[in-house]
């Protein structure tokens, strides 16, 4: 894998670089290209399909140590530190994902990166973040991917 390959996955990543390809699933789907164009339009319209992103392989691109690293929050002052926290982890490149929990943990944070030590690096800068409580790190033996449906 080249630069220009690093470069056109690093745009195929941006929120709506992909769209459907609407000739395809008319052809499927027995309907005109217009009709699927502006169904497609009307779902995007009501934030029902929310964007289009490539998925890559992290094997491929050499992100193949995966983990879920679990973030508890102070409160300091009183009030709740979770979206400025979340703006900081997002910041790192080893983040794939954050989400915002409910229960014995605030944060989840989905991590990928090259090796062991990549991980154990990114754990010690994270933990120094103001307004982390505790941590606490998962490593991902293996993973099995299914897609979300509406329908069987």
């Amino acid at each position: 894998m080249d630069e220009l390959d690093k470069q056109i996955l690093d745009m195929l990543q941006e929120p709506d670089a992909l769209t459907p390809k609407i000739t395809e699933i008319a052809k499927k789907l027995g309907k005109s290209t217009t009709t699927v164009h502006s169904r497609i339009r009307r779902l995007e319209q009501q934030k029902v399909i929310t964007g289009y992103t490539a998925l890559l392989n992290p094997e491929k691109i050499g992100r193949d140590f995966l983990a879920f690293y679990f973030v508890k929050l102070g409160r300091g002052t009183g009030h709740y530190l979770a979206d400025k926290v979340i703006q900081e982890l997002l910041k790192f490149h080893e983040v794939v994902k954050v989400y915002n929990a409910m229960g014995e943990w605030d944060l989840v944070v989905e991590v990928a990166v090259s090796k062991n030590q990549d991980y154990v690096d990114f754990a010690r800068k994270i933990e120094g973040l103001e307004g982390i409580k505790e941590t606490k790190g998962k490593l991902v033996l293996e993973s099995f991917n299914s897609p979300f449906k509406l329908t069987e």
